[in-house]
């Protein structure tokens, strides 16, 4: 499994116009609601918000990475989104952040929880992946991006 799997085009939602993390969140959830990859937005989002108010999410360089514990998923399900403004997710670095990656995954791989955020983590470290993020015109730009910077990294198992 690569991210790239998890966030195809229909998950990526670029431009979003939010002023909180959890305005940010709420579009991202939609996406996947309206994509049928959850069925229950309101526990996903209790479960996103308990975790961002214990800690926030952001990791440094204007990318953050709300999550929940591994819950009630059938499979991992992830949504990217760029936003117009910077937003506040309490980075350690003190940066905004404008990327952001939402990651649910199921109960019986907490292991594969840790090496996705992990994943996550190494891809965004590059200057160079997060200002094509930022700059690209299209969600299948975004999802071609992550891709190519994915290429030489292995499959993720369970």
């Amino acid at each position: 499994m690569k991210l790239q799997q998890l966030i195809p085009p229909e998950r990526i939602c670029l431009d979003i116009d939010a002023k909180t993390p959890e305005a940010v969140i709420d579009t991202l959830i939609k996406a996947l609601t309206d994509v049928g990859a959850i069925a229950d937005p309101e526990l996903v989002k209790q479960k996103v918000m308990e975790r961002e108010r214990q800690v926030g999410t952001g990791i440094g360089f204007g990318v953050a990475i709300p999550h929940s514990e591994p819950g009630p998923y059938p499979e991992p399900i992830a949504a990217f989104g760029r936003l117009t403004k910077p937003v506040d997710f309490k980075s350690p670095d003190g940066k905004k952040v404008r990327l952001v990656f939402l990651l649910l995954t199921p109960d019986k791989t907490p292991a594969l929880h840790v090496r996705l955020l992990a994943r996550i983590c190494r891809l965004t470290r590059s200057a160079t992946l997060r200002e094509q993020l930022l700059g690209v015109a299209t969600a299948k730009e975004a999802a071609e991006k992550i891709a190519e910077l994915e290429t030489d990294y292995p499959e993720l198992t369970p």
